[in-house]
């Protein structure tokens, strides 16, 4: 059974943008996590700041028949079917983020450490260790646009959160 709701999650950087209007090309409904948070009432401003409050995002429902994609570092605290991670090599993500207005040092620093430390799969395993998974390392190569629409329509041939976690990608020992 396809999914309903796919989370297409990861660091700051790492192509959600890209991968999610590639998607959008393909006839896929995509919404941001934003807008997701503005229709449950989580999206907030501090200091001039968006902030997300990311236990509201669980309440949110889509009620079409198609497949949607929620884009977003958050988007994987929605209640979802299944999930996209999206990685990049940190050095490359530092880069990357360097060049993003807006990011300053502590900002750029905070998200490389994020993506150094795996952080999404540790939300992951907590929040949804039995949806499944796919993990695409974007740090220099196109996504493989093939493979994530493989799995967008065969998601039950992929592993789980619980069952991936042990084979992704570790930045530390590489």
């Amino acid at each position: 059974m396809c999914p309903k709701i796919v989370a297409l999650t990861g660091s700051p950087g790492t192509g959600k943008s890209t991968l999610a209007a590639l998607l959008n090309e393909q006839g896929f409904h995509v919404v941001t996590v934003e807008r997701v948070a503005q229709q449950v009432n989580a999206l907030t401003q501090h200091h001039g700041l968006n902030e997300i409050d990311t236990a509201k995002l669980m309440t949110w429902a889509w009620n079409g028949t198609e497949v949607c994609i929620v884009d977003g570092h958050l988007s994987h605290h929605c209640s979802i079917d299944a999930v996209i991670v999206l990685r990049c090599n940190p050095s490359i993500l530092r880069t990357r983020l360097s060049k993003r207005s807006g990011y300053d040092l502590k900002k750029i620093e905070s998200n490389v450490e994020w993506e150094l430390l795996g952080g999404v799969w540790s939300e992951l395993l907590e929040l949804h260790p039995n949806v499944n998974a796919i993990e695409i390392d974007t740090s220099v190569q196109q996504i493989n646009l093939e493979s994530v629409l493989e799995f967008l329509s065969n998601p039950d041939t992929n592993e789980s959160v619980e069952n991936l976690i042990q084979d992704s990608i570790d930045w530390i020992s590489i």
